[in-house]
């Protein structure tokens, strides 16, 4: 994709180039500076457009390499939390149990007291 464009800009400077050679109403001396002034700062345009490619897919890889390295470590960091969690949160559930089923007693003794009371 990119080399095609690349392709396209050549050739489409190239082309404009020799529009501007036919078609130029200024001398053949000064139209030929004119175009390789062109030519140049097209060159010039385009290595900088390859460098900049470059280092974008060199972020990219960069970029990839961290995500992969980061990853499993994040996942195994928060799999042991949540184990962790669970651990200390385990006996906190069994207590709530415990105290919600002597709450039921409670209730159960109370509105058995009241029922005998009527």
């Amino acid at each position: 994709m990119i080399g095609q464009f690349i392709k396209g800009l050549f050739f489409g400077s190239l082309a404009g180039g020799l529009g501007g050679l036919l078609f130029a109403p200024k001398s053949g001396q000064e139209t030929r500076e004119q175009m390789i002034r062109y030519l140049d700062e097209t060159t010039e345009a385009t290595l900088e457009f390859n460098d900049s490619v470059k280092h974008l897919k060199d972020a990219v890889m960069v970029t990839r390499k961290t995500i992969d390295e980061t990853i499993p470590v994040v996942t195994e960091s928060f799999t042991k939390d949540l184990e962790s969690f669970k651990f200390q949160a385990q006996p906190r559930i069994e207590r709530i149990k415990t105290q919600l089923e002597q709450l039921n007693q409670h209730v159960t003794t109370i509105q058995a007291k009241t029922a005998d009371e009527e």
